[in-house]
């Protein structure tokens, strides 16, 4: 992994916000690799591909 996304110099600050519940995960507060760890969840169902944070969205999306 890059050495410039382990050390995004806002991950802090989006940890305060983050709103996984999986606060030891080692991409927690790095969404562009949680995004990408989610999307190639291919065998998972469709809402576990997405990040815990845009969850909401999908469901809404889906009419649930």
């Amino acid at each position: 992994m890059d050495e410039k996304v382990l050390e995004c110099p806002v991950r802090d600050e989006i940890n305060d916000f983050c709103s996984c519940p999986k606060t030891d995960c080692e991409n927690h507060g790095l969404c562009c690799v949680c995004i990408i760890a989610h999307k190639n969840r291919v065998d998972d169902p469709i809402l576990k591909r997405f990040p815990h944070c845009l969850r909401d969205l999908v469901k809404e999306a889906m009419g649930e």
